[in-house]
């Protein structure tokens, strides 16, 4: 099985001019080494088992002046294979090869780059091929074997990348735990050489679910779409005429938020625009008051090709996630500021989320809720206590009191409480912060009611708030972290579900106890966090979101992708 293979200069792989015109001499000097090579001199067996070595541990390898990646899987297929040739025959390329070459030349649709795959020197490789055909001249079997191995290469790279990402998170983000998806692409190599579909054997290793193939199409047509900035000026309401609303229509009409741009008085901001104004606020999460202000501005303005990179940004996010959700699961979109829970691959309930500040991200991960409990107490993270309640109990003798909070000793629930009136706060710093603060269970307890637990090395769980107001706002980075739930009791009985007993009554009678009660789940909840700030929903919407934690750009620095010298979006993706 081949390992996550990082691409061999994500910086400079994208830069494609450059390396390219570099390779194009190096490889006629080979093929004319290729074409002076005596006929008959070896076979295309020998060829290949003199490319690859002895079979010692992987090497630094380069075939056709490419250097191959996946030199452990190479040699072990062409081992079991006899080194026989995968794509090639003595006459010439074989009929896997023109569909090979397709789809590692549609594997920018994917938001990949070809020449990751080699794929300028296949093509050349091939143009050799197809010379000596022309002019009748015998084939050199070390040209086939390249060409045969450099294919091979290709495809274990390119479903390494739709399998696993192109590059690892978890060296990008330290609040990322991917789930890493085990391939087996010998095997799938070894398959094709039976049934013969590359198309369907390459889509085999990128992610299954509807949303990664909404995304790409989406992005496919975006390729498409160019559109003009609308000036800045003061915020634009229905039923101004401003000459700015000619420029607003035909921005909308080009993203295809207004069927109709044509109107009899195009400078009037009518009621046709206003509710195309709403339904682009709606796709980029927006306050729907059809009001043209900054905010909304703003996102008019992001241009066409950094919409384009979004998508395919997201992509790669997706090739990081789980390839099953689960069959009960819940899914956390920090960027959306939403939650959705899922019961067999549908959706059963949508609410609000607020999750981590800029500060404090919310991480990503995956694991099982296991439990929630019922009238929690909080135990006030250390970095907390010290930095944010510590001033405030220097400056408010009562205020933990006042505040329901208790100093305890130890991490245990039954650890000795401390009086606080006995501290001599003023003496306290950070270092000396005596035991531990935890806030009794009650309406003013910050985790709310309800806590959902699901163990993980962030300490993040899902929980209630006595914030409620918070939920109305469009922005909610508000947190330290942890993921608070616009609608507790409803996600309760979902994830109760398989006991009846568990009734909306009898949860609002133990909550009215005041008591701390835990609750196992009959069968354990997936919870996925994840961060995706472009997706199509599956009426074939497209939304977008603001990037609140700087993720975009990180991934886009890891991709090699550069600013374009004409806006502040990375620069055109190769072909596209």
């Amino acid at each position: 099985m081949i390992p996550f293979i990082r691409s061999r200069s994500p910086r400079a792989a994208w830069r494609l001019p450059t390396p390219v015109f570099l390779f194009v001499p190096w490889i006629l000097l080979l093929l004319l080494g290729f074409a002076t090579e005596p006929a008959g001199a070896l076979t295309i067996s020998d060829a290949i088992r003199s490319l690859l070595g002895d079979g010692a541990p992987p090497r630094t390898l380069f075939v056709a002046c490419q250097k191959i990646h996946a030199n452990r899987d190479l040699i072990h297929f062409y081992a079991h294979r006899n080194h026989q040739p995968a794509w090639v025959r003595p006459a010439g390329a074989g009929p896997l090869v023109a569909p090979m070459v397709q789809v590692l030349a549609d594997s920018r649709d994917h938001g990949l780059n070809p020449e990751d795959y080699h794929l300028s020197c296949i093509r050349a490789l091939l143009e050799s091929v197809e010379e000596a055909s022309r002019r009748q001249r015998p084939l050199s079997p070390r040209l086939l074997a390249s060409l045969d191995v450099v294919l091979s290469d290709a495809f274990m790279i390119l479903c390494s990348h739709l399998a696993t990402g192109r590059v690892n998170p978890e060296r990008l983000y330290p609040q990322w735990l991917s789930a890493r998806h085990k391939a087996d692409i010998i095997q799938g190599l070894n398959d094709l050489m039976v049934h013969g579909d590359v198309a369907r054997t390459v889509r085999h290793f990128a992610p299954p679910h509807q949303d990664y193939w909404r995304l790409l199409a989406a992005a496919r047509r975006q390729r498409a779409h160019l559109w003009s900035r609308v000036p800045p000026g003061p915020t634009l309401h229905p039923g101004d005429r401003d000459p700015r609303v000619v420029a607003l229509r035909r921005r909308l009409a080009a993203s295809g938020d207004l069927p109709d741009p044509s109107s009899p008085d195009p400078a009037l901001f009518d009621l046709d625009l206003a509710a195309a104004v709403r339904r682009f606020q709606a796709r980029h999460g927006l306050e729907t008051d059809a009001l043209v202000g900054r905010r909304t501005l703003e996102a008019l303005n992001v241009s066409a090709e950094e919409r384009l990179h979004q998508m395919l940004i997201n992509l790669e996010r997706w090739r990081w996630l789980p390839r099953r959700w689960g069959d009960r699961s819940i899914l956390v979109n920090t960027a959306d500021f939403s939650l959705t829970a899922y019961e067999k691959g549908r959706p059963a309930l949508t609410m609000r989320v607020i999750v981590g500040e800029t500060a404090t991200k919310t991480p990503v991960f995956s694991r099982d809720m296991r439990y929630l409990e019922i009238n929690p107490y909080w135990n006030v993270p250390r970095s907390i206590a010290t930095k944010e309640l510590l001033p405030k109990i220097r400056k408010d003798p009562d205020y933990l009191q006042r505040n329901h909070f208790e100093l305890v000793t130890g991490w245990s629930q039954d650890s000795p409480v401390v009086d606080p009136a006995t501290i001599d706060w003023s003496r306290v710093s950070p270092a000396t912060f005596p035991g531990r603060l935890r806030q009794k269970p009650g309406p003013w307890n910050a985790l709310g009611r309800i806590k959902f637990m699901f163990p993980n090395r962030f300490n993040v769980y899902l929980h209630d708030t006595p914030n409620r107001h918070l939920f109305q706002r469009p922005h909610r980075a508000l947190s330290h972290g942890c993921i608070r739930v616009e609608k507790p009791l409803d996600l309760a009985l979902f994830v109760l579900q398989d006991d009846p007993s568990w009734t909306r009554r009898r949860i609002q009678e133990l909550i009215a106890t005041g008591q701390r009660h835990v609750v196992p789940l009959a069968r354990p909840c997936r919870v996925h966090l994840v961060y995706l700030t472009a997706w199509v929903d599956e009426q074939g919407t497209v939304h977008f979101r603001k990037d609140i934690y700087d993720r975009d750009r990180v991934l886009m620095e890891a991709l090699g992708w550069v600013p374009s010298p004409t806006n502040s979006g990375p620069a055109p993706h190769p072909g596209g």
